[in-house]
């Protein structure tokens, strides 16, 4: 009886650690240098050393790497316990359950040659735009939906920076701080590229820590609480300059 009894009790125990582990989601491939995931599943980026920081104050989370739709599937199950980042500005899960305290704030341009002009979006109506497959583009979608470009789609910012360089497409759309991280990357002359700041297509939002809806109050308390820490004693801006 006593083993039975200690045999249940373990059981117990080990159920009740399940529902309380968190997952950390890292979306592969396709999300740096918010999140960088390499071939020996290293985990480095802006967000994800926000979360090392707040892991040193004995929080501690599962790291999964995933294919972001597969990401997204596993975000819905109204059971699982996770932190990721997210946006207002964004639709679907990573737009539920945000941050008081944002971790930075994006800009986005249009990449283009430096031989390519640009004032304003009509400028690129009946010419070439690279877009990356499965990414929400918002400010610009009305004018995709009304077939305005001719669109070129790709799986990541590699390739449709490569199509830019090649002048195989006009414009790419992205980030600021993306398109800066790629370039650097794959060993490209910023001076031989124009940024053309499009913040009145697409409007400056902020980044922020998203956790699940039924993620646990004190430690999602706790986070708040180091990450406007992180903020206020400038750790943030410092991981934010080194990409």
């Amino acid at each position: 009886m006593k083993i039975t009894f200690y045999f249940i009790l373990l059981l117990v125990s080990f159920s009740s650690m399940a529902d309380n582990e968190i997952t950390y989601f890292i979306a592969d491939k396709s999300s740096s240098p918010l999140q960088i995931s390499t071939q020996q599943s290293k985990r480095v980026g802006i967000v994800t050393e926000v979360i090392n920081s707040i892991e040193k104050n004995n929080i501690d989370f599962t790291h999964s790497i995933l294919p972001f739709k597969r990401m997204i599937k596993y975000m819905k199950n109204p059971k699982a316990k996770w932190i990721t980042y997210g946006s207002a500005a964004w639709p679907g899960q990573q737009s539920l359950s945000l941050s008081r305290t944002s971790i930075m704030t994006v800009k986005h341009s249009l990449l283009t040659l430096k031989s390519n002009k640009y004032n304003k979006i009509s400028d690129l109506f009946g010419k070439s735009l690279v877009l990356i497959h499965g990414f929400d583009y918002p400010g610009l979608a009305a004018y995709i939906e009304q077939d305005k470009f001719d669109i070129i789609y790709v799986k990541d910012h590699a390739a449709a920076i490569k199509i830019i360089a090649m002048g195989r497409a006009v414009a790419f759309p992205e980030m600021n701080i993306r398109l800066n991280y790629h370039l650097k990357k794959m060993n490209l002359v910023r001076d031989n590229f124009n940024f053309h700041y499009i913040g009145n297509i697409i409007a400056d939002y902020d980044i922020n820590l998203c956790f699940s809806e039924n993620f646990p109050k004190k430690s999602k308390t706790k986070i708040e609480d180091l990450l406007l820490e992180m903020k206020n004693d400038g750790s943030l801006e410092n991981i934010i300059n080194t990409y």
